[in-house]
């Protein structure tokens, strides 16, 4: 059996999910907080929410693919599922990571622009 085969058969539905679940839920509730962050000026909340989702895809798309490119040999079950686990945690840490570093960027650019004033 194909043991590289059956993991990116479970591999590649999972992501998707948490790809586009995630992003869609950074999207709608990111709105709110741009809103926020900007007076309600919905004139710039939109591209920027929308810029905000295409790189979110984007560099998720990214990373599946190269994750694909560079995956090791897998051999049996116990291997599948720590593959799994190790490719899996790493795209949802990274996640975190960039969601925290967005707001943190937002609330710094909306801070310097008060300054500014």
């Amino acid at each position: 059996m194909n043991y590289n085969i059956l993991t990116y058969c479970i591999y590649l539905p999972i992501i998707a999910v948490i790809m586009v679940k995630v992003g869609w839920m950074f999207y709608t509730h990111g709105e709110v907080f741009l809103l926020h962050l900007y007076k309600q000026d919905e004139t710039i909340v939109k591209p920027i929410n929308n810029l905000l989702l295409i790189g979110y895809y984007l560099t998720n798309l990214g990373y599946a693919i190269i994750t694909l490119a560079y995956w090791e040999k897998v051999n049996n079950l116990t291997e599948t599922l720590s593959t799994l686990s190790h490719h899996l945690g790493i795209i949802i840490i990274g996640l975190a990571v960039l969601h925290y570093n967005n707001v943190l960027c937002l609330n710094y650019l909306v801070k310097s622009k008060k300054q500014k004033q």
